[in-house]
């Protein structure tokens, strides 16, 4: 049985405009592309069969956006804690992400507003060489 932490609960006088989110890193295996596809009803063979993934021009089988944008989601309601709430999130996939290689998931608070207890973020997923590959937008509501 895996024991896990318990979830931080961040308020909003936890929280400074210029404040960066603790990085979460990702990496996906092929039998988890392989799954993602099947419970996604996806058939697409890009994302599961690596020579017709390269027969469409691609180096490798893709990892799902669909699935980096759940990662981004996790990220956020992570960050959030419990109480918090992912009240909007927008991104945009912009390059390729490949199996077996790291993803981090990056966010830095742009701006805290009191009146209505929200937190507006900028998020990206890069490579681990810095490329960002996925930039977004969010906005929580956390407790006071």
């Amino acid at each position: 049985m895996r024991v896990t932490e318990p979830r931080v609960q961040r308020t909003l006088a936890d929280v400074s405009v210029g404040d960066d989110l603790p990085i979460m890193r990702k990496n996906a295996s092929r039998a988890q592309l392989f799954l993602y596809s099947a419970a996604s009803f996806n058939p697409h063979r890009i994302h599961y069969d690596r020579a017709y993934a390269e027969f469409e021009g691609h180096p490798d089988v893709l990892v799902h956006g669909p699935l980096q944008g759940a990662w981004l989601t996790q990220f956020l309601t992570d960050w959030c804690g419990p109480k918090g709430r992912l009240v909007g999130v927008t991104w945009q996939n912009r390059a390729s992400a490949f199996p077996e290689t790291d993803l981090e998931f990056h966010g830095r608070v742009a701006e805290v507003d009191p009146a209505t207890a929200t937190v507006e973020l900028e998020v990206w997923e890069q490579t681990s060489d810095g490329r960002v590959i996925m930039p977004g937008t969010a906005t929580v509501r956390l407790p006071s």
